[in-house]
């Protein structure tokens, strides 16, 4: 799925930008899902869960975000590309590199770390503050004024804001049925497994309490889409049976 130096880089950037940005700092998208599932996995499977490549970053006002923005490419020196902020990798060394240097290089000799600062709304003047119109994720407004809907953890010596982990499964599916990269479908659908067998949750309870979360014609969407190879992907990389997987999806699906 990803390889080592990936999410090995991804968690070293992860632990300098929290360093950086003002607490509490809300983490989401796979990091989240790490921090939320990996006692508990590690427990059965005897290693650690698996890290992401991308940085998830949550925020509910324009001040916070716009200051995380400056850390990020003023004090961090990512670049900024569309709403979002990278990093070139060299994919052996793990070494940051110019856009400069990765012009003469075959694209499998480096890699992207992508910073990803999400809204937890979107309005007609967020582009005039921020300067660009950012992600946005509705799903994080309950994390931030809804205390039953998150929790604080400290990691890195730092507060951090995680979402329940019905939240985190209701975004999960709402983002794996509009996945067009295998390896990103792959990678939802192992998070949605964890969630489910390792949050510390009961199965039935966080699928019950994450279809709050999600619209019916998103949930009827997952429905009708056939994960068979994905599922047989993520067993193969979680290290559980088949039909661990194929009973957490089907439990997903059902009315």
């Amino acid at each position: 799925m990803y390889k080592d130096v990936e999410t090995e880089t991804s968690y070293k950037y992860l632990k300098i930008v929290i360093s950086k940005l003002k607490e509490p700092i809300c983490i989401l998208g796979g990091w989240a899902v790490f921090f939320t599932v990996n006692k508990n996995y590690q427990k059965q499977a005897l290693r650690v869960y698996i890290g992401s490549r991308d940085i998830d970053v949550g925020f509910d006002s324009v001040s916070s975000f716009k200051h995380a923005s400056f850390i990020l490419e003023k004090t961090l020196n990512f670049k900024f590309v569309s709403f979002r902020y990278y990093k070139n990798i060299d994919a052996e060394t793990g070494e940051d590199l110019s856009d400069e240097e990765v012009k003469s290089m075959p694209q499998h000799m480096y890699f992207q770390i992508y910073v990803d600062p999400v809204m937890s709304y979107q309005d007609s003047g967020l582009k005039s503050n921020i300067g660009f119109t950012p992600i946005d994720e509705p799903l994080l407004k309950y994390a931030f004024k809804d205390k039953k809907l998150a929790k604080y953890v400290k990691e890195f010596g730092r507060k951090l804001l995680l979402p329940a982990p019905e939240i985190l499964l209701a975004a999960k599916i709402s983002s794996v049925i509009f996945r067009d990269k295998e390896h990103k479908r792959y990678k939802d659908i192992c998070d949605i497994a964890a969630l489910c067998l390792f949050s510390g949750m009961p199965i039935g309870d966080i699928i019950k309490k994450c279809k709050e979360f999600v619209p019916k014609e998103k949930l009827q969407k997952f429905r009708d889409i056939d994960f068979a190879q994905d599922m047989a992907h993520c067993g193969k990389t979680l290290g559980l049976e088949l039909n661990t997987i194929k009973s957490v999806i089907e439990k997903i699906k059902e009315k």
